[in-house]
């Protein structure tokens, strides 16, 4: 990937390899970008949480502020991952990389559905989706 930009601070993104998996974090603020489907293959390795070292940003909620895709520069869509916890990231619709701030990676890993949850957690969405409306 070579060395490109945080989208949230600008800070270096340095690459970082877990178990043959290679994804960047911001020397700064500890945010982490994955390349297409690295966040779902790494989500599923035992330990691969420690690859998250930052502290979570006061932001509780909704992100911060819109980012630019460090990739392509495109302007990234903001997602939200019903789960165990609300999580918000960004996700870019050209080349399918995907932000997550400092410390939300864990709770990304901690969301990943189990067949014994993921109709609770589907009927969770419906009940915060229709609360919000």
């Amino acid at each position: 990937m070579g060395c490109i930009g945080c989208p949230q601070c600008r800070g270096k993104l340095e690459k970082v390899i877990y178990q043959s998996i290679e994804i960047d974090r911001c020397s700064l603020c500890r945010g982490i970008w994955f390349d297409r489907l690295e966040a779902e293959e790494l989500r599923r390795i035992k330990g691969s949480e420690s690859v998250d070292i930052g502290k979570p940003t006061p932001c509780q909620g909704r992100p911060c502020q819109s980012v630019g895709c460090p990739r392509c520069g495109k302007t990234m869509v903001q997602m939200l991952d019903f789960g165990q916890q609300p999580l918000w990231y960004e996700k870019c619709s050209q080349c399918q990389g995907m932000w997550l701030e400092a410390g939300r990676f864990k709770v990304f890993k901690q969301n990943l559905p189990t067949p014994g949850n993921w109709a609770r957690n589907k009927a969770k969405q419906v009940l915060t989706v229709a609360r919000s409306i």
